[in-house]
């Protein structure tokens, strides 16, 4: 049997296991940290992507006559779903032009679009877009966009 010199000097076992304890610590913090941070941009993902649907959708109607702004029901929600594969929309589909965007359908798998027209006076129309998904978490997002058309060509829009 070897026997230790009384000045030899060596970890005791309390000392490994709190250097243990602080690694596996540290090792979940960064391993949360980094699932955190994939979220994060999964979000601003589908958040851009749902902004260029809206801005798709509204720059469509700039394109649209008087006569076509108007013949959106008043108050009325038109709703859509793309499915989870991102190939076929379902739901209201006449007033989105989503589905001329096969990229952008891909990108957009579970997202709900809505549209609702408002009347602010008789010549000048509110338009808002809705974009809803569930993210990571089953936490709900949501991207709205309104644009505003007037009789003689006025037209304004903002996002939030």
């Amino acid at each position: 049997m070897l026997s230790r010199a009384a000045n030899q000097k060596a970890f005791t076992l309390i000392e490994v296991l709190m250097a243990a304890t602080v690694l596996v610590v540290s090792f979940t913090a960064v391993i949360q940290g980094v699932m955190m941070g994939a979220d994060m941009i999964d979000t601003a993902r589908k958040q851009l992507i749902a902004e260029q649907i809206i801005e798709n959708e509204i720059s469509g109607l700039r394109l649209d006559t008087w006569n076509a702004i108007t013949s959106l029901a008043n108050g009325t929600t038109y709703t859509a779903t793309v499915n989870g594969t991102g190939t076929a929309v379902s739901g209201d589909t006449t007033h989105f032009k989503l589905g001329n965007h096969a990229d952008l359908m891909l990108q957009a798998q579970g997202f709900t679009i809505t549209e609702i027209a408002n009347d602010v006076r008789t010549d000048f129309r509110a338009i808002t877009y809705s974009i809803t998904w569930t993210g990571s978490g089953n936490r709900t997002h949501t991207r709205t966009g309104v644009a505003y058309f007037g009789k003689n060509g006025l037209q304004l829009s903002y996002k939030k």
